[in-house]
């Protein structure tokens, strides 16, 4: 009995030795190796995060030379007048006027009348109109229809009437005289 006694208490020692070994390695483990594990998984899901914001960054900082490119367009086409401008509407309802009147005069129709017409919105874009009155033989109001919608700032003719005119001299041949009301709208900028 005393030899499995004595077989037990060397059998503890081991197991003893073996289990403060353990506990020692656990303590290690548990107070160096753990923390520092934790610290380098942090930096690596800190680091994937920086490589994600690194790479929104590049495609962004990718995109400035057509954005760029974007802005000078843009200032281009407003500098090239393509829609009415001016201090305020009275302005550009003014300014409209006085173009229609020189592109009338330029194709050889008479201006009878000239009407501001309220600003219109469409689609976010607002536009400012003129209802004009005149009158000439067919050849020039076609080509006063054209000049208007082929002008810059871009106008747009939105409603026309057209009527013969009474001719002064009926004997004569000459062309037919039209009387036409036009309503015109630019857009503004």
């Amino acid at each position: 009995m005393r030899g499995l006694f004595k077989l037990d208490a060397q059998h503890r020692r081991r197991v003893l030795f073996v289990l403060a070994n353990l506990a020692v390695l656990g303590l290690i483990v548990w107070s160096v190796v753990w923390p520092v594990a934790t610290t380098f998984a942090d930096r690596d899901a800190r680091i994937q995060d920086q490589r994600r914001l690194l790479a929104r960054l590049n495609a962004i900082a990718g995109q400035v030379a057509g954005l760029e490119t974007l802005a000078s367009e843009t200032e281009s086409e407003l500098k090239s007048g393509e829609f009415l401008a001016g201090a305020n509407e009275n302005v550009i309802a003014a300014d409209l006027q006085t173009k229609l009147k020189a592109i009338l005069a330029n194709v050889g129709a008479q201006t009878r009348a000239v009407q501001t017409l309220p600003i219109r919105t469409i689609d976010q874009l607002r536009y400012s109109g003129v209802r004009i009155d005149l009158s000439g033989p067919l050849p020039a109001v076609t080509r006063v229809v054209h000049a208007i919608e082929s002008a810059k700032p871009y106008l747009f003719v939105t409603n026309a009437t057209l009527k013969s005119a009474p001719g002064l001299r009926q004997a004569a041949v000459e062309e037919p005289q039209l009387q036409a009301q036009l309503d015109i709208y630019g857009a503004i900028q």
